[in-house]
């Protein structure tokens, strides 16, 4: 929960929500470039 996790709580996530941060940020990016790209 956003304000409540301690340290403790917030290292039991491990890296997943960095890998998927990424992953769906990766997504974004690619799918900005193929739209600009295809209204060009």
């Amino acid at each position: 929960m956003i304000g409540r996790d301690t340290h403790k709580d917030i290292d039991l996530y491990g890296s997943k929500p960095w890998i998927a941060g990424l992953l769906l940020c990766g997504v974004i990016i690619v799918t900005m470039f193929t739209l600009a790209a295809g209204f060009a």
